[in-house]
């Protein structure tokens, strides 16, 4: 059990309970919300406990409270290994803390959790906003940990400003450091719990899908080249390709989906690349999907750690993409590569499957097709000619029901990019032509401030692929048919008055908000490309720049003289300025009183505390006690607060003690005054 002098002020509790909430606030978007009312409950708790409502609870209680937390986990989770729940546990962790919150050191601890959690903001984003509220963060939670050293340095004024001293004490140092220091695997390659909101393409498409990405204007990928840009009728950026379909929903199946027996290579070297060199060199920087599929330009291959290819011309990650990553590509054209090989039975069946019945207005359609003696690109020639003289491109196509191919193509004639894909794979295949849905971006916007292609969530795109003989998979875009401004302009140009007209403030409407978006974006593309991914390679980069050879000598002296120019400038300021300067006249006085507390056998130890060095005193010395307080708190006062009437009373008290220690008789009204 604590003493009384080390039971925390009333300050010292609010200071901690702050930085709590400072660092919680960002998390609890992605916690359950049981944990925000625990939190809540417990520094209620805390406070009815400090004000003698309550009393701290007992080891039953404490028992209970711990089964219900490792309950609520449970239930909350599908997983204990991944990155939530750690967070939340961390979490959990100075929530059931401030139950015990008693001394200074319980206060360390918690203060120390919650530096940790106010860490794991940068495992979901590494962004510039995120990035300043880390050091609010940072700022906040320093504050608490010098509220603790006692009443006045509570004072918002002076806790924030010890800390933010002590920032910019440490700030040529962090630098230092990242410059130096060896780059680590990032904590956010922790598995993270896959039943969390996944954003961006998904791995299954049905109608409807696309359209609800098209209300979205986040950045999706940027693409930077070295070299030639495609023209905007190749810029298919492929991720997925969908061929099994039951009747409603296309998904990968088994064979596609690297998941589920996929082949994929995971090096250039196993898979025989075009002896022609590639079309397009570039890099991408993807955002956070929660799912391995990467986007390039047909035929990629990527030399980046963790990236394989596979069979049908898509990249893909070892891991989920859980936080923005940046990979490699080269591309070659198909039309470079030799005369492929057939397509062996397995492929065959699996990019001609159909459900055994349903939409047979279709199949009938097609099979008309098929007695006229026409070919696979008749076929193809047909149907995009339906679809340019009867259909219409919109944004918010009707609902569709069981058989949605025949009620697109005879009834509604009325959809989006993933309803033409979908239905002419379909009719392709019931007229027995091997073919295949793709989906991924089409298009994007080229930041020529910054030279990148800028691809949003709106420009999520499904297209298709059909397979000639002696030609191999050749791209088919049935919506290019309807709308060619859709592949040409971009969705903006294409959707008219549809484009966006649910948000809440369209700022494609208005240049200037359409400027500071592409500003900020290219703030954020180079604050990624400086500080963001500056891995091994950019790391080793820069000191090559620096110091030419990288010799341990130069290394060497490279760290040490930071250090030794620090350490020389602490001794001048220390020895030269301080010299002859005298200390303010209430750290004399304060002096005094610990020599003469010394000579009574009580020796202040170095870094100790005023209060903390009363409360010793009142132990060894309790005849001491009262003259201790009175001292630590005009001592407190006077340097803290700047209290000429204390610093006077601490020299009358000094005055008061000498007497006594030479046994001058003095009043006893002269005792009772001070």
């Amino acid at each position: 059990m604590a003493s009384n002098r080390d039971l925390m002020p009333r300050e010292s509790l609010l200071w901690i309970f702050a930085a709590q909430f400072v660092a919680l606030l960002p998390q609890l978007s992605q916690l359950p919300l049981w944990i925000a009312f625990a939190w809540a409950f417990a520094v209620y708790w805390r406070l009815e406990v400090f004000r003698g409502r309550r009393d701290l609870p007992g080891r039953a209680l404490k028992l209970l409270v711990i089964a219900l937390t490792v309950a609520g986990l449970a239930q909350s989770y599908q997983r204990w290994f991944a990155l939530e729940p750690m967070v939340a546990l961390l979490a959990l962790s100075f929530t059931l803390k401030n139950l015990e919150l008693l001394s200074r050191r319980d206060a360390f601890v918690s203060l120390l959790l919650a530096y940790f959690v106010a860490a794991t903001l940068f495992v979901r984003e590494q962004s510039i906003p995120y990035a300043l509220y880390g050091l609010i963060s940072a700022l906040v939670i320093t504050a608490a940990l010098a509220a603790q050293l006692g009443s006045f340095s509570a004072r918002p004024r002076r806790a924030l400003g010890l800390s933010l001293r002590l920032m910019a004490q440490a700030t040529p140092l962090m630098l230092l450091l990242f410059v130096v220091m060896p780059r680590l695997g990032p904590l956010w390659n922790v598995p993270q719990d896959t039943s969390a909101g996944r954003t961006g393409v998904s791995d299954s498409m049905a109608p409807g899908d696309f359209t609800r990405l098209s209300k979205s204007d986040k950045p999706a990928l940027r693409i930077s080249f070295d070299g030639p840009i495609p023209p905007p009728e190749q810029r298919y950026w492929r991720g997925l390709v969908y061929s099994e379909f039951d009747g409603r929903t296309w998904r990968q199946g088994v064979g596609v989906d690297p998941r589920n027996g996929g082949q994929v290579y995971w090096s250039s070297g196993e898979r025989a690349l075009p002896q022609i060199g590639p079309r397009f060199r570039y890099q991408v920087i993807q955002e956070a999907s929660r799912s391995p599929w990467l986007f390039a330009l047909a035929r990629p291959a990527s030399d980046s750690p963790g990236v394989g290819e596979t069979v049908d011309d898509r990249l893909v990650k070892r891991t989920p993409v859980y936080s923005r990553f940046a990979y490699e590509v080269r591309s070659w054209p198909r039309d470079s590569q030799t005369i492929p090989l057939p397509l062996n039975s397995a492929e065959r069946r699996r990019n001609l499957q159909l459900p055994a019945d349903g939409n047979q207005r279709t199949r009938e359609w097609v099979g008309r097709l098929r007695r006229r003696g026409l070919g696979a690109e008749e076929i193809s020639s047909q149907l995009l000619a339906l679809y340019n003289r009867e259909f219409t491109y919109t944004l918010s196509p009707p609902a569709l029901g069981s058989d949605s191919v025949d009620e697109f193509l005879f009834d509604s004639q009325k959809g989006f990019c993933e309803h033409f894909a979908g239905s002419y794979v379909f009719a392709m295949r019931a007229a027995g032509v091997p073919a295949r849905v793709v989906a991924g971006y089409q298009g994007g916007e080229w930041v020529n401030g910054e030279k990148y292609l800028l691809v949003r969530e709106y420009d999520a795109h499904a297209w298709a692929e059909i397979w000639l003989d002696g030609r191999g998979w050749q791209r088919v875009d049935p919506t290019a048919a309807v709308s060619p401004e859709r592949v040409r302009d971009g969705l903006e140009t294409a959707a008219g008055e549809e484009f966006m007209q649910d948000s809440l403030l369209p700022l494609h409407r208005f240049d200037v908000l359409v400027k500071l978006r592409l500003q900020w974006d290219m703030i954020n593309y180079r604050w990624y490309q400086t500080v963001v991914s500056f891995d091994s390679e950019k790391q080793r980069d820069t000191l090559q720049r620096l110091l030419g050879d990288l010799s341990p000598m130069r290394m060497a002296l490279f760290f040490g003289s930071p250090v030794a120019v620090v350490l020389l400038g602490i001794f001048l300021w220390t020895h030269l300025t301080g010299r002859g300067r005298k200390r303010p006249v209430v750290e004399r006085l304060y002096a005094v009183f610990c020599k003469r507390m010394a000579r009574a056998g009580i020796t202040r130890r170095p870094g100790e505390a005023p209060r903390d060095f009363a409360g010793r005193i009142a132990e060894r010395k309790p005849q001491l006690a009262e003259f201790a307080r009175r001292v630590t708190d005009a001592f407190e006062r006077a340097a803290y607060g700047g209290d000429k009437e204390a610093l006077m009373e601490l020299r009358r008290l000094l005055r008061w003690h000498l007497r006594l220690f030479l046994k001058v008789p003095i009043n006893k009204s002269q005792l009772a005054g001070h």
